[in-house]
C-alpha cells in the first residue's frame, strides 16, 4: 500500500527537521523493549520452571448485540470482539474509545481527534452505537457518542459492521456494542484502582493529563454488583513542533476538558429461572480553557485564521460539554412456557453544548447552541426452541418502543474584535422546533440447522415513526406546529456454512434504514409540509466472506461488501437536506493475526471502502468525500506477552491519501494527504498490579486527520487543525 506521508499544514512557524537518527530511534527502542523485557521476566519469574502452554478447545466467543446470545463461528456475517485486555493495552490517560476503535476495527474510519465522530463511519455508512444494548443514537444526533463513556468502564466492545435493524433505526452500516464492566464472581470483594498520566512530547504542566479511577465489585449468594467512578483532566494538546493547538470550534475539541463518569449495576438471582439487574451512569465531560482560535483581527468569516497556534485570553461564561443520565433495568425469565423471556427498559437524558459560531461576515455576534435530548424506551424479546423435522429451530421475536424528545436552541453573545471575548446579550432562539418522535417496532427472526454443516437465518422487522413539531421561530417569522410519519418493512436472510469445525463461509443479505434528523432538517429547510423529503433511508446490504480461527490460535477473515439506497442525507456548507438520487458503496475487510515462538504474534487489518452517488445533473456516478466514505486504512503490529504478566505491542497505522472526489467535484469534497502514525505498547507486573507505559506517534509525524482535512470544506479552514504529536502514557492498576 502506497502511502502518502507529506502533509500540508499552515503555520506561521517554520518545520523543524529533525536528524534521520532521532526517527530510527523509536523504532530501535520498540524492537530492544521486546527482548529486553523478555530477559527481565525471566530473570524476576519466582517459578524456576515454566509449565509448557497447552491447547485446548477454541473458546467460544458469545456476541450480545444480536439481541440473543450468539457464538461467533454462529452469526451469518462480520464480527468482532474486543476484549478487555485489548481495550486496556489501548487506554493511557485521556484516550477516547473512537481512538481504540479505529486502531482495531478495520472498517472504521478513523478518528477525529476531536469530541466528535462526525463522519467516523462503518462500510461508509452511519453507525449505531450501544451501551449495554441501548442505543445511543437517536433522530437528534450531536455525535457524542463515543465520547459517553470512559474506556476503563468497558469490559468488551462488540462490533457487527454491515446494515441491520435489528434495534431500529440508525444502523445503515452496523452496530458498535459496549458492555461495561460486571461484578467479578469468582471474589466475594474486589477492589480495583489506576492512576494514570500523559504527557505530550514537551513535558509541559499545562500539557499533561490525569487519570484517576476506583472500583469494586461484590458477590455474595444471589446478588452481585459492581460500582466504578473514573476522572480525567486533560491539558492543552500539542503539535509535533510543540506548539499547542487551538480549539476546534465547530465540534469542540478534547482539550483542557475535565471528565467524570460513574458507572454501576447490581443484579439478583430471583430464581433459578428469573433475575433482575439495574443499571445507571453519570458522565459529564466539560470544557475549561484560557485559549481559543486565533482568528486574527483581520479575519474574513469562511477564511484561513491568523495561525493554528492556540492564543491566550478566551472569555467565554459557559465551555462546550456532554452532560448524560443514563438508566436501565433488565429481567430475564428463562423458562416461560418453555421460552426465554428478557424486557429491558431505559431511560437517557443527554445535553450538549457547542462553542459559538458566528452570526455573518461582520464578526461582533455570535450564537452557541445546546441540545437536550430525553429517550425512554422499552425491549422485549422472546426466545423459542422448536423441533423440525428432528432439528433445532430458533425463533427470536419481540416488540419495541422509544419516545425521543429533541430541544435546541441559541444563546446570542457579542464577540469583542479578538474574537476571544464572548459576552451574553440575554436574547434566545430556537435552533429548530421542540421535536417528538415516537418509534414501534416488532420483529421475528428465525435460525435453522438444514444440516450438520449449513445454517440458514432470516427474519423480517416492521417499523412504525411518528415525527411532532412543535411552532418555534425563524427567520423572523413563527413557523407553524406539524407532524410527519412513516412505516417500513425490512427483511434479512443469510447462511452459514462449516468448512470444518474452525472456519466458516457466510453470505448475507439485509436491510437497514435511518429516519432523518427531523429537528435539523426544519433548522435548515423549514418545511414539513410534505412527507417526501423525510421518509426513511432504506439500505440494502450484501456481504460474503470466510473465517477462520484454529486451535493453533491463527485468526484470518475476509470479507466483500456492497450496499445500496436510493436516497442519501447531503450536509454541504453546514446544511442538512435529503436527497433523492441513487448511492452505492462497496469494499473489502480483511484482518490477520498469528501466533509463533509460544509469545510472540503478528498482525494486522486492512480496510477498503469506496462510494458514489449518482450526479443527476449529468447522470454520471460521482465519488462520495471522506466524510462519508474513509479512505484505504491499515495497520500492522507485533506483541509479545508471557505468562507473567510482560508484554509489548509495536502497533502502526496508515491512511492512504485520495483525491478522486475532489477530481470529480463532488460537493464539500477535498484531497486527502496520507499519513502513517506508531506507537508502542508496553505492559509489566509490579507489586499487587501491572504498570503500562505507551509512547503514540512515536515519529512524532506532523499530519491533520481525514476527520481535519474534510472538516476545511465542511466547516472552512479554523476547523482544520493538525494533529497531536508524540506523547507519553503511564498508568498503574492493582487490584485487591
Amino acid at each position: 500500500m502506497n502511502v502518502n506521508n507529506e502533509i500540508e499544514i499552515k503555520l506561521q512557524n517554520q518545520i523543524n527537521t529533525k536528524p534521520l537518527l532521532f526517527k530510527m530511534t523509536p523504532c530501535c527502542l520498540a524492537v530492544l523493549a521486546m527482548f529486553t523485557q523478555q530477559t527481565y521476566a525471566n530473570t524476576v519469574a519466582t517459578t524456576p520452571e515454566v509449565e509448557p502452554k497447552t491447547v485446548g478447545q477454541l473458546e467460544k466467543l458469545v456476541i450480545t448485540a444480536t439481541r440473543t446470545p450468539k457464538n461467533i463461528a454462529e452469526i451469518a456475517g462480520t464480527v468482532q470482539s474486543i476484549d478487555h485486555q485489548q481495550i486496556v493495552q489501548q487506554a493511557a490517560a485521556g484516550r477516547k474509545v473512537a481512538d481504540i476503535l479505529a486502531q482495531l476495527v478495520p472498517s472504521l474510519a478513523p478518528s477525529s481527534g476531536t469530541t466528535t465522530n462526525h463522519g467516523q463511519t462503518m462500510r461508509g455508512r452511519d453507525v449505531m452505537i450501544l451501551i449495554d444494548g441501548v442505543s445511543q443514537t437517536g433522530s437528534r444526533d450531536v455525535a457524542r457518542q463515543l465520547n459517553s463513556i470512559s474506556p476503563g468502564m468497558i469490559e468488551r466492545i462488540e462490533v457487527l459492521p454491515g446494515s441491520t435493524s435489528i434495534y431500529g433505526s440508525g444502523a445503515t452500516g452496523g452496530i458498535i456494542n459496549i458492555v461495561t464492566k460486571r461484578a467479578d464472581e469468582s471474589n466475594p470483594l474486589s477492589f480495583e484502582t489506576k492512576l494514570g498520566l500523559t504527557s505530550s512530547d514537551t513535558f509541559r504542566g499545562d500539557g499533561l493529563a490525569y487519570e484517576v479511577g476506583q472500583s469494586v465489585s461484590f458477590h455474595k449468594d444471589n446478588v452481585n454488583g459492581f460500582l466504578g467512578a473514573n476522572f480525567t483532566s486533560r491539558g492543552s494538546q500539542f503539535d509535533s513542533h510543540g506548539d499547542r493547538i487551538a480549539i476546534a470550534p465547530m465540534q469542540t475539541s478534547r482539550q483542557d476538558t475535565d471528565t467524570v463518569d460513574v458507572n454501576g449495576r447490581i443484579s439478583l438471582d430471583l430464581t433459578d429461572t428469573q433475575s433482575l439487574s439495574f443499571g445507571a451512569q453519570y458522565y459529564k465531560d466539560k470544557q475549561d480553557s484560557k485559549y481559543g482560535p486565533d482568528y486574527g483581527k483581520d479575519y474574513v468569516y469562511g477564511g484561513a485564521p491568523n495561525s493554528y497556534i492556540g492564543k491566550k485570553g478566551l472569555q467565554l461564561e459557559t465551555q462546550p460539554f456532554t452532560e448524560r443520565y443514563a438508566f436501565n433495568t433488565q429481567y430475564q425469565n428463562k423458562d416461560v412456557l418453555g421460552q426465554v423471556l428478557n424486557l429491558e427498559a431505559y431511560y437517557r437524558k443527554e445535553d450538549a453544548r457547542f462553542y459559538p459560531v458566528y452570526m455573518g461576515e461582520a464578526m461582533t455576534e455570535a450564537k452557541q447552541s445546546q441540545s437536550n435530548i430525553d429517550v425512554a424506551g422499552f425491549r422485549s424479546t422472546m426466545q423459542s426452541n422448536l423441533n423440525l423435522a428432528d432439528r433445532e429451530l430458533k425463533l427470536t421475536y419481540g416488540l419495541d418502543y422509544d419516545h425521543e424528545k429533541d430541544n435546541q436552541y441559541y444563546d446570542h453573545l457579542a464577540v469583542s474584535n479578538t474574537g476571544l471575548h464572548f459576552k451574553p446579550t440575554g436574547i434566545k432562539s430556537d435552533a429548530g422546533p421542540d421535536t417528538t418522535i415516537q418509534n414501534i417496532g416488532a420483529f421475528l427472526q428465525a435460525d435453522y440447522d438444514l444440516t450438520d454443516r449449513l445454517n440458514v437465518q432470516a427474519g423480517t422487522r416492521y417499523q412504525y415513526i411518528k415525527a411532532k413539531t412543535k411552532p418555534y421561530i425563524a427567520r423572523g417569522a413563527e413557523q407553524p406546529s406539524g407532524s410527519v410519519s412513516d412505516d417500513t418493512v425490512l427483511f434479512n436472510l443469510g447462511s452459514v456454512y462449516k468448512l470444518t469445525d474452525e472456519q466458516q463461509v457466510f453470505a448475507n443479505f439485509s436491510q437497514g434504514f435511518s429516519f432523518p434528523d427531523v429537528q435539523r432538517m426544519m433548522r435548515d429547510s423549514f418545511n414539513l409540509t410534505t412527507t417526501a423529503d423525510l421518509q426513511p433511508i432504506r439500505v440494502n446490504s450484501y456481504e460474503l466472506g470466510w473465517r477462520l480461527n484454529d486451535e493453533q490460535g491463527l485468526n484470518l477473515g475476509i470479507t466483500g461488501f456492497y450496499n445500496t439506497s436510493d436516497k442519501v442525507t447531503k450536509f454541504e456548507n453546514r446544511v442538512a437536506s435529503i436527497v433523492d438520487t441513487d448511492q452505492r458503496i462497496y469494499g473489502a475487510e480483511l484482518t490477520a493475526s498469528y501466533p509463533f515462538l509460544e509469545d510472540f504474534k503478528v498482525g494486522g487489518t486492512l480496510g477498503y471502502t469506496r462510494g458514489q452517488f449518482k450526479d443527476k445533473a449529468d447522470n454520471k456516478w460521482k465519488e462520495l468525500n471522506a466524510s462519508q466514505v474513509s479512505p484505504m486504512k491499515g495497520t500492522v503490529f507485533a506483541e509479545w506477552n508471557n505468562d507473567e504478566g510482560f508484554g509489548t505491542r509495536v502497533q502502526m497505522l496508515a491512511i492512504k491519501g485520495t483525491d478522486k472526489a475532489f477530481k470529480d467535484g463532488s460537493p464539500s469534497s477535498n484531497e486527502i494527504k496520507g499519513y502513517a502514525t506508531m506507537d508502542v505498547l508496553t505492559h509489566f507486573p509490579i507489586w499487587k498490579g501491572r504498570l503500562d507505559f505507551g509512547v503514540y506517534n512515536v515519529w512524532n509525524r506532523e499530519y491533520r486527520t481525514v476527520y481535519s482535512q474534510q472538516a476545511e470544506k465542511l466547516y472552512g479552514l479554523v476547523e482544520s487543525l493538525p494533529a497531536e504529536g508524540r506523547t507519553y502514557g503511564l498508568s498503574y492498576t492493582f487490584n485487591y
